[in-house]
């Protein structure tokens, strides 16, 4: 009997426990890591959705297994499992508009595909209530070298800048296409080309800010 107690007590400690956690959405890409607030994303409790949430984020719950998937730039993401027990507290901060490159296959990149004599041109155009306009990134490849051209700067790029351009790719090539459906008055445009080869991609109200940023690492205005 007195076992039998025992075991109630602790299933019930464990039932009634409440665990705090609390999520938070970031672009971290912007210079003061920006808050984004209403993300959508879900909470996963064994394997089991409990609930959907985009302006809620503080959550009392109880000890148990849980994973959280959110929607970020580039589609859903999950996090792995993990546990809440004992009255923890949770702490889970997420980037919105950061994408890990490692599973993705990166070989037929533009700014690797080019050759000798060769461009790859990024184009810019943007539009909005009060003003609207365009900008161009050129780099050509010469004797095994890569040179930018942007405006009157003409100049060699440095490897690690190469990695810029890298970046820029993979990320605008990997954007959610739900976000260029979006109705707004405002409206983004962002094309790579190279060869015969064209990449588009166009949006409404536009979230991601990839081409200031490349200006903003070559340093460039």
């Amino acid at each position: 009997m007195k076992l039998l107690t025992i075991i109630l007590s602790l299933y019930s400690i464990s039932l009634f426990s409440q665990n705090k956690l609390y999520i938070s959405f970031n672009l971290c890409n912007y210079e003061h890591n920006y808050i984004n607030y209403g993300n959508e994303y879900r909470l996963i409790f064994n394997d089991s959705i409990v609930s959907k949430f985009e302006n809620e984020d503080t959550h009392n719950l109880s000890d148990g297994k849980y994973r959280v998937e959110y929607k970020t730039y580039y589609g859903w993401k999950s996090t792995l499992a993990f546990f809440l027990r004992n009255n923890n507290t949770y702490y889970l901060d997420f980037c919105l508009d950061v994408l890990n490159p490692e599973p993705i296959d990166i070989y037929n990149l533009g700014i690797y595909s080019i050759k000798d004599s060769e461009e790859l041109t990024i184009i810019h155009n943007y539009s909005g209530c009060f003003n609207q306009g365009g900008d161009k990134i050129k780099v050509r490849r010469k004797k095994n070298k890569f040179y930018l051209i942007f405006n009157n700067i003409q100049r060699k790029l440095k490897n690690k800048e190469l990695d810029y351009f890298k970046d820029y790719e993979i990320e605008l090539i990997n954007l959610d296409n739900e976000f260029s459906t979006i109705n707004c008055t405002a409206f983004s445009q962002n094309i790579i080309k190279y060869g015969n080869h064209k990449f588009e991609y166009s949006e409404s109200c536009p979230k991601w800010f990839g081409f200031e940023e490349l200006k903003n690492k070559l340093k460039i205005k």
